[in-house]
């Protein structure tokens, strides 16, 4: 009995190689790079849209060191509103840094010691809105005064103006 036979008949090109399908082709990462990449990016979007929402330029043209009260921010409600209570007695940049910075003299007009959250906007020649800080003091007893500092987290390159735009107080 003769066995058949793989080789070419004379003048043919030999049979084409079969795969190896008892092994899995090597993956490259090229997948998982790619798609970290995307996640990193959309977390990158994602974290620029909120930080604009909740940091979005403040339109009020006023500038100066006038004072203004809003609404309590989330979480504090029990802060009440006390504009009179505090005044920018300085106002620059950090001569290294370039940081925003103000100092904000706190006076309690309340019967009761009290802590104080003082929002400031850092703001151009124009009234826009270029950063924000908060200077909080904590214990202040009643008629009392103390200084207290906000310092922006950014370097500005403009002259700026210190704006007071909330300032809560809240019995200790």
């Amino acid at each position: 009995m003769s066995q058949p036979s793989h080789a070419s008949p004379p003048g043919q090109y030999p049979p084409p190689h079969e795969p190896d399908w008892g092994r899995p082709p090597k993956k490259s990462g090229a997948g998982k790079i790619l798609g970290f990449g995307v996640v990193a990016i959309v977390v990158v979007i994602g974290g620029s849209v909120a930080f604009a929402m909740t940091t979005g330029d403040d339109k009020d043209s006023s500038g100066g060191d006038s004072s203004a009260v809003s609404a309590s921010p989330a979480g504090d409600s029990d802060g009440k509103p006390a504009p009179d209570d505090a005044d920018v007695t300085s106002c620059g940049l950090g001569d290294f840094t370039k940081w925003p910075s103000a100092e904000v003299k706190v006076t309690n007009h309340s019967s009761e010691e009290s802590d104080y959250q003082v929002r400031i906007d850092f703001v151009d020649a124009s009234g826009n809105r270029i950063a924000q800080a908060v200077a909080t003091t904590t214990g202040l007893a009643a008629g009392d005064s103390t200084q207290a500092s906000a310092q922006g987290s950014e370097p500005v390159a403009d002259d700026i103006k210190c704006k007071i735009t909330e300032v809560l107080r809240k019995a200790s």
